[in-house]
């Protein structure tokens, strides 16, 4: 059964990076969150009961900052962001149980330290009056990213997820902000899909691992 809801996620996720390079339809926004609402089917079948909870808020309010960005709404943007930064901190939340800093290497912290100052740099000047949600969005997904990096299992899956949502949301901050991208609907969707993926698997993965200290 979760080989057959993996694989009607992915072809849900393709589908909806195809219908990116068409015509708009009024229903486009339950397609695109259609893929992570079914992350939450594999959750509930997967994780234990006691813990299944925090993921699956944060696929739920991820999908609901994927509806959000989707509809045109006034001020969807920021509803959408804050959808997304509420994602972050759930996630966090459960990633904390596992954290084991021992896992931190120096390299790694400024590598990714030196990824935030420059993308703050190229950002800060082009948003405007949105510079406090921006930095605020950005502390969150940095926990978020530093939380999967120090939980305490020997997958991939959870840097994997992690890394490729800092992707997914650079690419959308430079295309928003900076300059259009091109093909910048299948760079950011295509990334965002298989961050979730991979962050759920990895979720998934610590609840049947032993807790780290």
């Amino acid at each position: 059964m979760h080989r057959i809801i993996t694989t009607i996620y992915w072809l849900l996720a393709l589908s909806y990076i195809t219908s990116t390079l068409t015509t708009i339809y009024s229903w486009s926004f339950l397609h695109k969150a259609a893929p992570i609402l079914l992350l939450g089917v594999i959750v509930w079948k997967r994780a234990s009961l006691s813990t299944r909870w925090w993921i699956i808020a944060g696929v739920l309010s991820s999908a609901a900052g994927d509806m959000l960005l989707a509809l045109p709404l006034k001020h969807s943007f920021i509803l959408g962001l804050s959808a997304f930064a509420l994602a972050h901190i759930l996630y966090s939340k459960f990633l904390f149980g596992w954290r084991n800093l021992n896992r931190l290497n120096l390299l790694t912290v400024s590598l990714f330290s030196a990824y935030l100052v420059v993308m703050l740099f190229l950002l800060l000047p082009a948003v405007g009056s949105l510079q406090l949600p921006v930095i605020g969005y950005f502390v969150v997904i940095s926990v978020m990213f530093i939380s999967a990096l120090a939980a305490n299992t020997e997958g991939y899956a959870l840097r994997l997820g992690a890394l490729s949502f800092l992707v997914s949301d650079s690419l959308l901050a430079i295309n928003a902000f900076i300059t259009p991208l091109p093909l910048q609907s299948v760079l950011v969707m295509s990334t965002y899909y298989a961050a979730q993926f991979f962050i759920v698997t990895g979720c998934i993965q610590l609840v049947k691992e032993p807790k780290g200290d």
